[in-house]
């Protein structure tokens, strides 16, 4: 039977951190049953809940994508004239038991696509579902990291993604390895206006 870590909501939002280092301690089939579950109650424009999931745990996969953020890391470095591009560390990908691809339809916007500069809602749908994700991992005492260091047309071969859908993002899935430490986060007044 799974047993939940009883965690406020405000707590569990502020808790979450990136995961850049797991354990191979498996993660059980309950606990993730109960994250993709809790990704599908996202919000999304008039409820198309325009995502699908992939769940890999195979490392072969992960190995596949670890190579093709390596690729991604060198231009991306060249272009940017970012320093620390180079030296960022993408070793996290091969040691996560699981990888979820979260794939989304982009046939499947909503009233927002007739806007007068249309708007993808499905590409927030799907990133409301990647937030539900991290938060349910952590309060099942799971790590997780958004990745987005890979070209959607090599996810699609790797994963093999139909043409007509998008790969917006996947998530490293795991124990973690050691505690995470928060980043630092700017003050909310530098963040928020009020209009009254």
């Amino acid at each position: 039977m799974l047993r939940l870590i009883i965690m406020d909501c405000i707590e569990a939002i502020l808790g979450r951190r990136s995961c850049r280092a797991f354990t191979n301690q498996i993660v059980e089939d309950e606990k993730l049953q109960k994250i993709l579950t809790c990704a599908t109650y996202a919000p999304s424009p008039v409820n198309k809940q325009p995502w699908e999931f992939i769940v890999v745990r195979n490392r072969a996969y992960n190995h596949k994508l670890q190579e093709e953020a390596e690729k991604v890391k060198s231009y991306i470095a060249e272009r940017s004239k970012w320093k620390w591009v180079s030296k960022y560390k993408v070793d996290f990908i091969s040691q996560a038991p699981v990888l979820i691809i979260v794939v989304g339809d982009p046939s499947n916007n909503g009233a927002e696509q007739f806007l007068n500069t249309p708007v993808n809602g499905y590409k927030q749908a799907c990133a409301a579902a990647i937030e539900n994700i991290c938060i349910a991992a952590h309060c099942l005492g799971l790590g997780t990291l958004w990745f987005s260091l890979f070209e959607a047309k090599s996810a699609r071969e790797i994963f093999s993604i139909a043409s007509d859908k998008d790969p917006v993002g996947i998530i490293c899935l795991g124990y973690p390895a050691k505690e995470l430490v928060a980043p630092p986060r700017k003050a909310v007044c530098e963040k928020v206006q009020y209009i009254d």
